[in-house]
């Protein structure tokens, strides 16, 4: 692990996003490209490129990612209605089937319902997957018949059009779930890897740039610098040196926080960590 503290007692601290706040992340790096290509090229961080490169990579992603959100999204809402378009025909066909044979109301469980044995009442069913089936089996039993003896209404058509809606728009919304959860994945594998980059790009230019010192101007580069209390920033500086003083050399080579000014929570670090 390595750890490097700079500017310890200083009156700021840099916010960097945390790798799960994407497009925050995206457009944070874009801001330091950005800036740092208006500077001369000798002048320009050598983590640019890298950057560059990373979001290259990562915006195919992120727009998979928004596509795949809406097309999940739109497929749910669109089941909503289509679950209650199969509850009023499901309903409905109950209605037919009793008023047909009304002499026998078990019939109806020859179109996949079931009736109650305390009471002779059918039992309607509750759930997108149990209305399925039952449907499925109303379509198969009005397939079964002569085609002058089916109901009128609601008919073998719509039934069967509303059963295939439903399926259609249950694959539509799954593919946007997978989409969605593989771009994800891969867009926060690469915002992990910006992260790391701004945090030693901040590194680099407090250390070549500013002399070592936490400055505003690193905002120009896309940072959010935020002001320290007073207390806060004796009490972190006093904390590294008592730690400095029991474990030296644990401080200087840990595990892989680059803290830039002089804490483990404000600190610009390789390793997850939020602040630098």
């Amino acid at each position: 692990m390595f750890t490097c503290i700079l500017d310890a007692l200083s009156q700021y601290h840099v916010d960097i996003p945390n790798a799960a706040e994407k497009s925050i992340v995206y457009n944070r790096s874009e801001a330091f490209i950005t800036f740092d290509l208006t500077l001369p090229p000798e002048e320009q961080s050598p983590f640019t490129p890298d950057l560059i490169d990373l979001i290259d990579q990562c915006t195919p992603y992120l727009r998979d990612f928004r596509n795949n959100e809406a097309r999940r999204t739109i497929a749910s809402e669109t089941l909503k209605q289509l679950d209650r378009r199969l509850k009023k025909t499901l309903d409905d066909l109950s209605l037919v089937i009793r008023a047909s044979h009304l002499e026998n109301p078990s019939y109806v469980e020859q179109w996949g319902f079931e009736i109650k044995q305390s009471t002779g009442n059918v039992s309607y069913p509750t759930g997108r997957k149990q209305r399925l089936a039952v449907l499925k089996t109303c379509i198969e039993k009005e397939q079964s018949r002569p085609e002058e003896e089916r109901f009128k209404s609601p008919h073998l058509d719509s039934l069967i059009e509303l059963y295939n809606e439903i399926k259609a728009t249950e694959a539509d919304r799954d593919a946007g779930h997978r989409g969605r959860k593989k771009s994800n994945e891969a867009s926060l594998e690469l915002s992990k890897q910006m992260v790391d980059h701004l945090r030693a790009a901040g590194a680099f230019l407090i250390s070549r740039r500013f002399k070592f010192k936490i400055t505003r101007d690193l905002e120009d580069w896309g940072y959010k610098v935020v002001k320290r209390s007073a207390r806060t920033a004796k009490e972190e500086a006093e904390a590294i040196e008592e730690a400095a003083s029991t474990n030296g050399a644990e401080t200087t080579t840990t595990n892989g926080d680059l803290n830039l000014n002089g804490t483990g929570e404000v600190v610009l670090s390789v390793n997850g960590e939020s602040k630098l």
